[in-house]
């Protein structure tokens, strides 16, 4: 099994990933700061926008990712939806996809891993495939699980690309969140992450 973190709305390259191994969800890991178990990018009008829910650390002890408290003292919700509504309400799927995201996004998750884990179904359902998601037991530490976690920091190609409604710049951006690729392609994203 090659082990992942968990993400909330991943990047295109961490879903292919996802999507072309026999993977399961590192929860047992010491949870990381400023990663993609709790951001995500978004594009907009003025570039790339990078989205990020705010979790409960700690007070001067390390935390399992599977222990990892959402915060909820900021509007953040209503932000993100915002957010997302500006950047993508003119892109083609955008109504077919966004009520059913947002209700996830704006949802009472008490656990980080348990919003990733509702937003990785959606994402798997809006794209009519079936997963099941598992989780660590342990931390794996092997050299295998460190060539997974080291993939989801290159700027590898993602091998197409895609026509995207808003950019700031003539050229595509790769490697932005699967929403960007769903409100984009709609069905058609499917076969370009899982061919």
């Amino acid at each position: 099994m090659l082990p992942l973190p968990t993400a909330f709305l991943p990047s295109i390259l961490y879903f292919q990933k996802l999507l072309r191994s026999n993977f399961v969800i590192e929860i047992n890991e010491s949870y990381n700061k400023q990663t993609i178990r709790n951001r995500y990018e978004i594009l907009t009008s003025n570039g790339i926008q990078l989205l990020s829910i705010p979790v409960v650390h700690g007070k001067g002890k390390k935390l399992l990712t599977k222990d990892i408290a959402i915060d909820y003292s900021t509007k953040w919700r209503v932000l993100h939806a915002r957010a997302i509504k500006t950047a993508y309400a003119s892109s083609p799927y955008f109504e077919d996809y966004y009520d059913g995201l947002t209700e996830i996004l704006l949802k009472d998750h008490e656990f980080l891993i348990d919003k990733n884990n509702e937003m990785l179904n959606f994402l798997f359902s809006s794209l009519d495939l079936e997963f099941s998601i598992t989780y660590t037991n342990d931390f794996i530490t092997s050299n295998e699980a460190n060539l997974a976690f080291n993939y989801l920091d290159k700027e590898d190609e993602l091998g197409f690309s895609y026509q995207q409604v808003i950019g700031f710049s003539p050229s595509f951006v790769p490697n932005l969140s699967m929403i960007d690729l769903l409100f984009n392609e709609g069905p058609m994203a499917r076969k370009l992450v899982f061919p």
